[in-house]
């Protein structure tokens, strides 16, 4: 893996002339860069590189999973900024819908292949932006509670402005990079949440969730709260609720977790997704009559952490990393978990080339890949990237590396979790035949379990016969009369 020399020798020094405000650090794009973003990543610098918006031109911007729009993806910066972005949509999706930013359909382990290969058309990394630890005696700083990209683009790139926040924490694992490895540091650490701004978001609840509402707000990150305060009158309370980690599962998740616990096993090694359903799992109960469980997972979710605490994945057994658990990023930890995480060896984060890679998974024995899904079709069709036609919301992440990892592993199951209907009961999520232009995102030769609120489908090794049988069994039984004619064309 690429990496440029460490000099470990008067680093203080390097450290104070490398120090430079928002502005200068943004003075080192120029127009025609390539400028990187890694997933996970809340810093400032595009806020500072959009106010050059003006004197930049054609300046492309590669953006994993964008949880916030600086300006660039608005109407009107085309001739500025070209964005693509890779894996998950979020705030993008509506600027994607107009044409105006482009997606890269890589999955989180495969988007370095065209540059490992060196493969003619990738584009060259001239500027990418970090977020890291304030550094240790030695000039180390870390990844903080988030790796994925960060290694390889820190290796690659032509110049690395890296924005120290003192909330990151300092993990272990693959996470260390030297201050002699950057070229720009920006102190971006921020003052704690207020009460007085807790207290603003918590005035948008009845009064009996206020005090609830108010400690989850505390404990955010400053700047995710920050940015959100000025629209806190213009977002639904689900979506605040969802983004405090407060929002409670409904009735067909607790079946879907019943249900779930049918076909877990103790010594299981757990990938679980950080969407819903899946991320009421932990709490839920699902995993606590277990024993000697392990993690190998790209995020974590509610709870996933302390699984780790309470002596339930002790990772005794693991294939990989015994007496560890495994992550690529703590994007789903509460925040209490994260603190846990601080300075902890039981937690290590690795690059997603390696924990999102079919090689490693497949080497975990008893691999179980809990991930969410939005429709499967009657012989085992199965897309989490579009719902009911071509529309892109999300992209595949890590999930398709999982899902094949898991089905490949000795003793795995590759698990997919929906629930039966959408849109509030009004459509099946078993359809006949994906709408035209869905995407595919697990084909049906490796489909396994499908877990609905009405039960578990096991899909592999049965023919589409079977397989149809086995879905409208799960199915809603609202739709199941139709089900089962639609199915006759495959029978």
């Amino acid at each position: 893996m690429e990496r440029r020399p460490i000099k470990l020798e008067n680093w203080q020094e390097d450290y104070k002339r490398k120090l430079v405000s928002l502005e200068e650090a943004a003075g080192a794009i120029q127009s025609g860069d390539h400028i990187f973003i890694p997933n996970g990543y809340i810093g400032e610098m595009p806020d500072a590189i959009v106010a050059r918006k003006d004197e930049l031109r054609d300046v492309q911007v590669e953006v994993c999973a964008p949880v916030f729009d600086p300006g660039w993806l608005s109407p009107g910066m085309a001739e500025s900024f070209n964005v693509v972005v890779r894996v998950y949509l979020h705030v993008a999706r509506p600027a994607h819908d107009e044409g105006r930013v482009h997606y890269l359909p890589y999955t989180n382990a495969t988007w370095f292949q065209p540059y490992d290969d060196n493969r003619p058309g990738s584009r060259d990394m001239d500027v990418v932006l970090l977020e890291v630890s304030p550094p240790d005696e030695n000039g180390f700083c870390t990844f903080g509670s988030v790796v994925w990209e960060k290694r390889k683009y820190a290796g690659r790139a032509r110049t690395v402005i890296a924005e120290i926040d003192n909330r990151q924490i300092r993990s272990f694992g693959d996470t260390a990079i030297h201050v002699s490895e950057i070229d720009y540091l920006v102190d971006i650490s921020a003052e704690p949440v207020t009460g007085e701004e807790a207290g603003l978001v918590a005035s948008r609840f009845p009064p009996e969730k206020r005090d609830q509402v108010k400690q989850a707000a505390l404990s955010l990150h400053p700047r995710i709260l920050r940015r959100a305060l000025p629209l806190i009158n213009e977002v639904e309370l689900p979506v605040i609720e969802f983004q405090l980690n407060m929002d409670e599962p409904d009735e067909e998740t607790k079946k879907i977790a019943e249900n779930l616990k049918t076909i877990l096993r103790d010594r299981d090694t757990l990938q679980i997704g950080v969407g819903k359903p899946s991320k009421y799992m932990i709490e839920l109960g699902v995993f606590d009559e277990l024993n000697d469980l392990s993690i190998f997972s790209e995020m974590a979710c509610p709870g996933m952490g302390f699984l780790v605490k309470r002596g339930i994945a002790t990772g005794k057994y693991a294939s990989l990393h015994p007496g560890k658990a495994v992550f690529t990023g703590l994007i789903g930890f509460r925040p209490e978990e994260v603190l846990w995480a601080h300075n902890n060896p039981l937690i290590e984060l690795y690059s997603a080339d390696y924990t999102v890679n079919i090689a490693n998974i497949v080497k975990n024995e008893n691999m179980v890949a809990i991930n969410n899904v939005t429709q499967v079709d009657l012989v085992g069709q199965i897309t989490c990237e579009s719902q009911f036609g071509p529309r892109l919301i999300n992209g595949a992440g890590g999930q398709i590396e999982f899902h094949i990892g898991a089905f490949f592993s000795p003793g795995g199951r590759a698990v997919s979790l929906m629930k039966s209907t959408w849109a509030d009961g009004a459509v099946s999520t078993i359809v006949p035949h994906l709408n035209e232009g869905s995407l595919v995102t697990i084909p049906r030769s490796y489909a396994d379990y499908i877990v609905t609120e009405w039960g578990v489908a096991q899909l592999a090794g049965k023919t589409h016969r079977e397989r149809a049988e086995e879905l409208i069994r799960v199915a809603h039984p609202d739709f199941r009369d139709e089900l089962k004619e639609a199915a006759k064309s495959i029978w």
